[in-house]
């Protein structure tokens, strides 16, 4: 295959001391050889977390988050932690880049232009973040002209009366402004279809925002079409699943993965929805880089939710099926270097690739267990019941900390119907062998006709 990425690293990072930013250090054992490959004179690695597996070769500072932080906890402790470096990080940096010259690349949701001086390749810009805010989205919708479920922005003690107005029939979706920073992996969010579920709902959003937006609850597979956006042009991808579960009318949000198919049709709707979001965000906020647009597929189609202009883990998934390391690309992306590759030619790339080999999985965070670190692999009996690989068969299993990850074994998930329900097995499994507490958790209904 055409390694045409060496190149533009080889421009940017030959030579010269790297520094990588933020995330858990696991996130970037990866992308290490990747960067030593295009030349990197040396390479530090400061990260917020160990992480679960392999840990990265390279020298690497980690600053320990307490136990058992959700997902959001710790997005929003890595970034304070780039912004204000602890002690040993500010003296890690000194040691090994004493003229403040490195290369710094930061994790995907990185909003800090420097750290302790040294310039990051990319960040998020303000503007951009603002969009992720949930009750300014769907004026986005209607400027680019995105047909979309009907909604209210209103005070969160007027949703209630909202939501009556909303209702499709099978309740409504609560989802908190952005007052307290921006959210996802559905945090704030709930599902409102009676008294109890309208209670929590209030309850647990009054400590965190002053406005919600209701919109009616969808029925179908939760789901992410991503894009980036380039000099030349959108390239877009094809859809992703976001294994998003249910636990009663409570959403968990644990992972994703490619191996599902939407219609045809439905397919297409989402490809040409992404193209026309990423030239707006071009063109009203001279957007660079990776951006997904989140929604639902429904019985009556797809409608989308939520846009992110940012990176989304979808497109990790997309990306391995080409080896191309797209954090790394879209760092470059984002930071105004030249790929030396058309918008179409990735697009073609990418999107062939991904179509011909799926991925994913699901995995969460902030768990209590009684497991030790390590990796395993789990396999079906002939009954179909999970249970413990003892030949290195099987999806791939990782379990540190508060974290677990199932990587689904490519050769044997089925390809078409939503992996929702293959989660769902899986975190049972972990319940019981482990001594989680998840619970019980069901799948979303996919709505996609299958022969």
């Amino acid at each position: 295959m055409d390694r045409w990425w060496d190149a533009p690293f080889r421009t940017l990072v030959g030579g010269r001391l790297v520094v990588l930013a933020g995330a858990n250090a696991a996130v970037w054992a990866e992308h290490v050889p990747v960067l030593r490959d295009a030349g990197a004179a040396d390479i530090l690695v400061v990260a917020s977390a160990r992480g679960a597996g392999p840990a990265p070769h390279a020298t690497t500072v980690v600053v320990e988050a307490r136990s058992g932080m959700s997902m959001m906890e710790q997005i929003r402790f890595d970034s304070d932690f780039l912004a204000d470096p602890p002690a040993e990080v500010i003296a890690a940096l000194d040691e090994f880049d004493p003229r403040s010259e490195a290369v710094v690349l930061g994790s995907f949701l990185n909003t800090n232009s420097h750290l302790e001086g040294r310039a990051f390749v990319s960040h998020r810009r303000a503007e951009w973040v603002a969009l992720e805010d949930k009750v300014v989205v769907d004026a986005f919708w209607d400027r680019a002209g995105i047909s979309r479920q009907p909604s209210m922005v209103v005070a969160l003690d007027e949703a209630a009366s909202a939501s009556t107005s909303i209702d499709r029939g099978a309740g409504t979706v609560w989802a908190a402004d952005a007052r307290e920073g921006f959210h996802g992996g559905a945090s704030q969010t709930y599902w409102v279809a009676d008294d109890t579920s309208r209670d929590a709902a209030l309850d647990a959003l009054e400590a965190v925002c002053d406005r919600v937006r209701v919109m009616p609850f969808l029925d179908g597979v939760p789901c992410s079409i991503h894009g980036i956006v380039l000099p030349d042009g959108v390239a877009v991808f094809r859809p992703v699943e976001m294994v998003t579960l249910r636990r009663g009318r409570e959403f968990v949000y644990a992972g994703c993965a490619t191996y599902w198919d939407p219609a045809d049709e439905v397919r297409d709707h989402m490809r040409s929805i992404a193209r026309v979001a990423g030239s707006r965000l071009a063109e009203e906020l001279d957007f660079r880089g990776a951006f997904t647009v989140d929604g639902v597929v429904c019985a009556d189609g797809f409608w989308p939710t939520e846009l992110n202009p940012r990176f989304g883990a979808g497109l990790n998934v997309i990306a391995r099926a080409s080896g191309l390391p797209i954090l790394l690309a879209n760092d470059l992306v984002v930071g105004g270097h030249d790929l030396g590759r058309s918008a179409a030619a990735i697009e073609q790339e990418l999107l062939e690739l991904a179509d011909a080999r799926r991925g994913g999985g699901t995995w969460m965070a902030g768990l209590e267990h009684d497991a030790a670190p390590g990796s395993r692999h789990v396999v079906r009996d002939d009954a179909g019941v999970l249970m413990w690989s003892e030949d290195g068969l099987g999806d791939a299993v990782t379990i540190g900390g508060s974290f677990v990850r199932c990587v689904y074994d490519v050769d044997h998930t089925p390809v078409g119907p939503s992996s929702a329900t293959r989660a769902c097995e899986f975190w049972s499994f972990v319940d019981r062998e482990v001594g989680s507490a998840i619970g019980p958790l069901t799948p979303a209904p996919d709505p996609t006709p299958r022969r």
